[in-house]
C-alpha cells in the first residue's frame, strides 16, 4: 500500500526515478507533475537533477525515459497522468541554433514508448507582454517586432499532455458534486485561456542562495481544475517533481491524498509547510460548513399551510 488509510501525504526528499522503481505497482489514482525545464529554471547542483542538461536528447532524455518508465508501472489501468511543459528556446550561447527544442514532443514520445496512451494536450494560454518582459526575448519585444518581422514568434503557450495507463479503469471518476456540465463547457475548450499566470504559491521562501534561475510552480487553478476532473475524493495524486508542493496542496484541499518526491532542500523543506497549510485550510472549511449546517437546523421552521 503507498498510503496508509490514516495518512493524507507523504513527501519522498531525495531522487524521483530511484524512489519510483519502490513504489508499488498500479497504486497511484493521477499524477500531475512539470519535469524539471532544462535551462530554464532553478534547481540544484546534484547530477541526477534533470534540470542540470542543456543537452535535450542527450541526458535529458535518458533521465526522463527512466522516469516516463516507472510512471508507466505505478499509474492505474485506465487512469490519468498529465504533464505540464512549455517549449524550450534553443540558446546560442549553449551552442543552439536560436530556434526551439521541442519539448512538448520529447515528452510525448518518452511517455509512448513507455507505454502510456497520449490521449491530448490542452494549450494555456501566457500573455506575451509579460512574457517579454521576464524573459527578454527578441522575438517578442517591440524592437524585434520593429527591426525584422522574419524573426518575430507568439508567447511560448504552455502544454499540459494527457497520457493514460493502458487497460480498464477499475473506478469511474464521478464527482457530480464537485463541478457541473457548465465547467465543463468552459473546461473542454481546447485552449484555456482564463487562467492567471500568477495564481500561484509563494516561491520566496523556496528560492535558494545560490538559484540564478527562477522557479515556476504550476498555476493553482490549472491543478484544482484537473484533480476535479480526474480524481475521486480520497484517491492519490502523485507529483515525483512536487517543487514547493503545488500539486499536494490543491490535492489535499480538495479532500485528496498526495505522494511526491522531492530532491531540493529548500523546495522539500516549503512543500512540507505548504501540505500543512492545505490540511488547514481544509479544516477551516468543513468547520465553517459544519456551522452554517448547524446554524440552519436551529432555526425555527416557516409555518405551513394553516
Amino acid at each position: 500500500m503507498l498510503l496508509s488509510s490514516d495518512r493524507e501525504y507523504f513527501v519522498h526528499h531525495g531522487d524521483c526515478i530511484t524512489h519510483m522503481a519502490d513504489m508499488p505497482a498500479a497504486s497511484v489514482d493521477f499524477a500531475i507533475f512539470s519535469p524539471p525545464f532544462p535551462t530554464l529554471y532553478a534547481y540544484t547542483s546534484l547530477p541526477e537533477d534533470i534540470g542540470n542538461s542543456d543537452d535535450l536528447e542527450g541526458e535529458t532524455k535518458v533521465h526522463l525515459s527512466f522516469m516516463y518508465r516507472q510512471l508507466a508501472r505505478i499509474v492505474k489501468p485506465g487512469r490519468v497522468a498529465m504533464v505540464h511543459v512549455c517549449q524550450i528556446p534553443s540558446m546560442k550561447r549553449n551552442g543552439g541554433d536560436g530556434g526551439l527544442n521541442d519539448f512538448r514532443g520529447l515528452n510525448i514520445r518518452l511517455g509512448k514508448r513507455a507505454g502510456l496512451v497520449y490521449a491530448y494536450d490542452w494549450m494555456v494560454r501566457k500573455n506575451p507582454q509579460a512574457q517579454a518582459i521576464r524573459t527578454r526575448s527578441r522575438e517578442l519585444q517591440f524592437a524585434g517586432f520593429e527591426s525584422d518581422r522574419a524573426k518575430c514568434r507568439g508567447a511560448l503557450c504552455d502544454y499540459l499532455i494527457k497520457f493514460m495507463a493502458p487497460g480498464e479503469n477499475a473506478v469511474p471518476v464521478n464527482n457530480p458534486g464537485e463541478s457541473s456540465r457548465n465547467d465543463w463547457i468552459d473546461w473542454a475548450e481546447g485552449d484555456w485561456s482564463d487562467i492567471k499566470e500568477t495564481d500561484t504559491l509563494n516561491t520566496k521562501a523556496a528560492k535558494g542562495e545560490n538559484d540564478t534561475r527562477h522557479i515556476c510552480p504550476l498555476q493553482l487553478s490549472v491543478i484544482e481544475r484537473l484533480v476535479k476532473i480526474y480524481t475521486n475524493p480520497n484517491e492519490i495524486v502523485f507529483s515525483p517533481f512536487a517543487g514547493i508542493g503545488s500539486e499536494g496542496y490543491e490535492a489535499l484541499r480538495l479532500g485528496r491524498r498526495f505522494y511526491g518526491c522531492e530532491i531540493k532542500d529548500e523546495y522539500y523543506a516549503e512543500c512540507l509547510k505548504n501540505m500543512e497549510r492545505a490540511l488547514q485550510l481544509r479544516f477551516e472549511s468543513r468547520a465553517t460548513l459544519f456551522d452554517a449546517l448547524e446554524s440552519a437546523s436551529t432555526k425555527e421552521p416557516l409555518g405551513g399551510w394553516d
